[in-house]
């Protein structure tokens, strides 16, 4: 059966709907939402989707990939030629399942141009260092910038032509979209490994720090595009 918009009381595939912290429960509902551009009002398409469906303390977790693509956080493949640098990193890369990450020269151009050179150089130095010894993901520690949010240049309408850059002043937009909305809201960039966080609201601060609200949103519940579904946006409720 086809999937409607708006908000799912089901879980993506292969994830959980609810988890436990600190005690607690929580619910994270995927909610189904129509095809992102760059330019849209992602609060007009969010509100139109969750509004009626919010309730007071609940969390609005949106993804990065969304808010940088509405707010034209991308730069175009026709902008971006990989240098030597970008093509002797890639080899070096980590390929996941489903997932070509930094396996596109471009793409880490891109990250290149973020960070710089000289702060690439010294993080790919330190980091094949330091996986001598067993010690790994300093590569993206060391770069800094938020490289690892680095997304696009795979298939898609957007993706395909589009590196998609990290938000900027990820903060800044949730208190934007928290005054809009009325919920708590934060920024989450969820990929096969992990989830990290973007941005959060200065009420949602005041509730969860950074590494406790990582842990609520284990498991990457937003799920990624690949396995069918297109959910950008997450309601986290805590439950009885």
């Amino acid at each position: 059966m086809e999937r409607k918009l708006g908000i799912q009381k089901e879980a993506n595939p292969n994830r959980e709907l609810t988890v436990e912290f600190n005690s607690k429960r929580y619910s994270r509902y995927p909610v189904e939402m129509p095809f992102i551009n760059i330019g849209d009002d992602l609060v007009a398409v969010i509100e139109k989707n969750v509004k009626e469906d919010l309730e007071k303390e609940d969390i609005l977790c949106i993804s990065a990939k969304a808010i940088s693509i509405a707010n034209n956080f991308v730069v175009h493949e026709s902008k971006v030629e990989a240098s030597w640098l970008a093509k002797l990193i890639v080899k070096f890369v980590k390929k996941w399942p489903n997932d070509p990450g930094y396996a596109n020269p471009r793409k880490m151009q891109v990250a290149i141009n973020e960070a710089g050179y000289l702060r690439i150089i010294l993080a790919l130095g330190v980091g094949t260092f330091l996986k001598l010894f067993g010690i790994k993901g300093y590569f993206y520690k060391i770069a800094g910038n938020q490289i690892n949010a680095i997304d696009g240049f795979t298939d898609g309408p957007i993706s395909g032509q589009y590196a998609i850059l990290p938000p900027k002043d990820g903060d800044k937009i949730c208190n934007e979209y928290e005054k809009k909305m009325g919920v708590k809201v934060a920024i989450i960039d969820g990929n096969n490994i992990d989830n990290n966080i973007l941005g959060m609201s200065d009420s949602l601060k005041k509730k969860f720090s950074e590494s406790d609200l990582m842990q609520v949103l284990r498991g990457n519940p937003q799920s990624q595009e690949d396995e069918g579904v297109r959910t950008p946006v997450l309601i986290v409720r805590e439950i009885q």
